[in-house]
C-alpha cells in the first residue's frame, strides 16, 4: 500500500492555466515584434543581371578592300584583325549607301525612307533632322540605366538644339555635327552647284508598262546658284570649341573615348558610339590627310593618294587597339559587346577607299556602296573558334539586337524594322530571321534596290554612275612574303596582346580563317547580253552566286522581277516624304562668328546675308 505523502513545506503547487496563458501571450508578443521589423525593413535585394557594355565604332567610308582579313595584301588593320579572329566576321552585312540614311537606320532601327532621310546625306544649314518622335537607341539604353556618350561624328541634324545628340539620349557629346571635317582645324567646308531647278522624279521601272512605283511627291525647288558654306564644326555637349587646332582628328576622338572609359563608375552599364571621321575625306581642298609617320609606314604602296589613305585606315585601327585597351585596364572587356561597322562602302572619289571585289561605290546600291564591312566580338558570345557569319543582317538590326542583349523585350521598341540578331551572332546553325533588306528607295534620283533571300533588284530612271569594279585591289602593293597573318601582325596589336594574355585568343591555325572572309569572283568575261542596262528595265542578279553582279538575270526570271517589284512598291508605301530643303541663309556660318550652328534657336546675330 503507498502511502500518500504530503507535500514539504517549501514547495509550491501553481495552477496550469495561468502558465498555459503566460506562454500564449509571450509567443504572440515575438510574432508582432517580428512582424514589425518585416514591414520596416527593406526587401530583400534581388541580384540584377550585369548589363554589358555596349562599344560601336562606326568608320566612315571604309571599303570592303580597306580592312586586311578581307584578304587585301596592301592595308594592314592588325587590332581590327585580331577582333576578327577572335569574333564573328559579318560578310553579309549591309547599310544603305550613304552616312545619314545609314546613321538614321542605326539609331532608329527603320530604314531610312521610314525617316523622311532617304534622298541622301544632309547638308550644312538644312532646316532637315532624324524625326524628333522616333525614338532612338541611347533613349533605349537609358530606361535600362546605361551611360551613354557619343564621340565624333553626328550628321543627323542640328538646325534646332533638340536635334543634337545630348537632346536625343546621349549623356555626353564630343565632335561635329556636319558631313566631314578638316582633321587638323576641324572646319567643315560645303560647296553646292545647283541645277536651275529640282524637277519631281518619278522611280519609274519600265519592264513593263504597269511596272512602276509612284513614290511621295516632294515639292522641293532650288535656285540656280553656286552657294558655299564654310565654318567651324567642333562641339563639346552643346558649345562650340573654337580654340582646338593643329591635332589629328582620329587621335583626339580616341582620347575622348579614353577619358570617356576612364571616369566611368563599372558598376553601371556603358554605351560608347565612337563615331569616327575616319576614313571618309576632309574638306575638298585638302580631302586626304594622315599623320607623317603613317604615310610613311605605307611607303609599299605607290599611288600617292592611296598611301595617304592607307595612314588614315590605320589611324582607326590604332584607335580601335587602344580603345581595347583601355576596357582592359578597366576589367570592362568580360562583359563588353564591341562592334566595328562601316557606315557604307568605300568611296573612290574624292576618297581612295576600295571595295574591290565588289561592283560599285558609296552612293550606288551596287555590292560596293551598301554591303558593308563588319566585326562583332564579345565573350558573351561564347565562341569556341573564330568564324565567318553569312547570315543576312542589316544596320537596323543594332537596336533590338543591343536592347535583347541587354534583356529588354524587343515589343517595347514597337513598329520598327531591325530583327532581333543576338541568338544568330551566338550560333552559326541559326538560319537568319531575316530575310530581305530594303538598300534604299529614293523617288528624287529614281534608284531603288531590295534584297529578297539570295535575289537583289536594282531599278533607276536613268544610267547610274559609279557602276564600275574600283581598285585596287591590293595585289599591286603587296608585300606579303610568307604568312598573311605575320604580316599583320609583325608591328605589334594591342588587341592581339591582350587576347592572348587574357587567354581569349581564339585562332589556332595562320592564315586558313582569312580565307572564308574572301570574296572571289574571278574574271567578269561576261557577253553584252548578261550586262545591266537601266533603259531596257531593272537589273536582277543572284547576290548568292554572282556577289560581284557580273551577270543580269532579269531576262531569265521574269516572274521573280515581278514578285521583286511589288515588294518594292509595298516597301516604297511606307515612306515618309523626303526632307531634303533648300539651304537656309541664315544657316551660313558667316552669320554665326563663322561656325556651323542650330541657326533657328539664335536669338541675336549679325547675319551680313539677311
Amino acid at each position: 500500500m503507498v502511502e500518500k505523502t504530503e507535500p514539504e513545506e517549501n514547495e509550491r503547487t501553481y495552477p496550469v492555466w495561468p502558465r498555459i496563458i503566460a506562454m500564449f501571450a509571450s509567443f504572440a508578443v515575438v510574432a508582432v515584434v517580428f512582424t514589425a521589423v518585416a514591414l520596416l525593413s527593406p526587401p530583400p535585394v534581388v541580384p540584377q543581371p550585369e548589363l554589358p557594355h555596349i562599344i560601336f565604332i562606326l568608320a566612315d567610308d571604309l571599303g570592303w578592300n580597306d580592312v586586311s582579313f578581307h584578304g587585301s595584301p596592301q592595308i594592314p588593320t592588325p587590332n581590327i584583325d585580331a577582333l576578327a579572329a577572335s569574333g564573328v566576321i559579318l560578310n553579309n552585312y549591309y547599310t544603305h549607301p550613304q552616312c545619314t540614311p545609314s546613321r538614321g537606320a542605326l539609331m532608329s532601327g527603320k530604314y531610312a525612307n521610314r525617316l523622311g532621310l532617304h534622298h541622301g546625306d544632309l547638308r550644312p544649314a538644312e532646316a532637315s533632322g532624324l524625326p524628333l518622335n522616333i525614338a532612338i537607341l541611347p533613349e533605349y539604353l537609358k530606361k535600362m540605366g546605361y551611360k551613354s556618350h557619343i564621340i565624333g561624328k553626328w550628321h543627323l541634324g542640328y538646325h534646332r538644339k533638340r536635334y543634337l545628340p545630348t537632346r536625343r539620349g546621349f549623356d555626353s557629346f564630343f565632335g561635329f555635327l556636319n558631313d566631314n571635317i578638316d582633321y587638323y582645324d576641324y572646319t567643315c567646308f560645303y560647296e553646292e552647284i545647283t541645277s536651275p531647278e529640282m524637277k519631281n522624279v518619278s522611280l519609274a521601272i519600265d519592264a513593263a508598262d504597269e511596272n512602276y512605283i509612284s513614290p511621295p511627291t516632294s515639292d522641293a525647288k532650288i535656285s540656280g546658284n553656286v552657294k558655299t558654306l564654310f565654318g567651324i564644326d567642333l562641339w563639346e555637349n552643346e558649345e562650340v570649341v573654337r580654340d582646338f587646332r593643329g591635332e589629328y582628328a582620329t587621335n583626339v576622338f580616341t582620347d575622348k573615348a579614353l577619358d570617356v572609359i576612364d571616369e566611368h563608375n563599372v558598376t553601371k552599364p556603358l554605351f560608347l558610339f565612337v563615331s569616327h571621321a575616319a576614313s571618309q575625306a576632309g574638306n575638298k581642298f585638302f580631302p586626304l590627310q594622315s599623320p607623317s609617320e603613317l604615310y610613311e609606314r605605307n611607303n609599299h604602296i605607290k599611288e600617292s593618294d592611296r598611301r595617304t589613305y592607307a595612314g588614315m585606315v590605320e589611324a582607326l585601327d590604332d584607335s580601335v587597339g587602344r580603345i581595347f585597351d583601355a576596357l582592359s585596364q578597366k576589367d570592362m572587356l568580360k562583359k563588353s559587346i564591341i562592334v566595328i561597322s562601316s557606315d557604307n562602302g568605300g568611296a573612290a572619289e574624292p576618297g581612295s577607299g576600295s571595295n574591290w571585289p565588289f561592283r560599285g561605290t558609296k552612293f550606288s546600291l551596287w555590292e560596293g556602296g551598301v554591303r558593308s564591312v563588319g566585326v562583332v566580338w564579345s565573350p558573351l558570345l561564347n565562341l569556341e573558334k573564330p568564324r565567318v557569319s553569312m547570315q543576312l543582317m542589316h544596320i537596323t538590326d543594332w537596336l533590338p539586337t543591343f536592347y535583347s542583349a541587354a534583356g529588354g523585350d524587343v515589343d517595347d521598341l514597337g513598329d520598327i524594322d531591325g530583327i532581333n540578331m543576338w541568338s544568330v551572332l551566338k550560333d552559326d546553325e541559326k538560319s537568319s530571321p531575316r530575310e530581305e533588306v530594303l538598300l534604299n528607295v529614293d523617288p528624287i534620283s529614281g534608284i531603288g534596290g531590295l534584297r529578297i533571300g539570295d535575289m537583289k533588284i536594282l531599278v533607276s530612271d536613268y544610267p547610274v554612275e559609279g557602276s564600275d569594279w574600283y581598285g585596287p585591289s591590293g595585289l599591286e602593293d603587296s608585300n606579303v612574303t610568307d604568312s598573311f597573318d605575320d604580316w599583320v601582325w609583325k608591328n605589334g596589336s594591342f588587341v592581339k596582346d591582350i587576347l592572348v594574355e587574357t587567354g581569349q585568343w581564339l585562332l589556332s591555325e595562320n592564315d586558313v580563317w582569312r580565307q572564308e572572309a574572301m570574296i572571289i569572283c574571278g574574271e567578269n568575261f561576261l557577253p553584252v547580253s548578261g550586262k545591266c542596262d537601266f533603259t531596257n528595265g531593272p537589273c536582277l542578279y543572284n547576290i548568292t552566286d554572282d556577289p560581284c553582279e557580273y551577270k543580269n538575270i532579269a531576262s531569265l526570271y521574269p516572274k521573280v522581277v515581278e514578285n521583286m517589284l511589288n515588294r518594292l512598291r509595298d516597301l516604297n508605301a511606307t515612306s515618309l516624304p523626303v526632307q531634303t530643303k533648300e539651304l537656309d541663309p541664315l544657316g551660313d556660318p558667316v552669320c554665326h562668328n563663322f561656325a556651323h550652328v542650330p541657326w533657328m534657336d539664335e536669338e541675336d546675330f549679325d547675319c551680313p546675308l539677311s
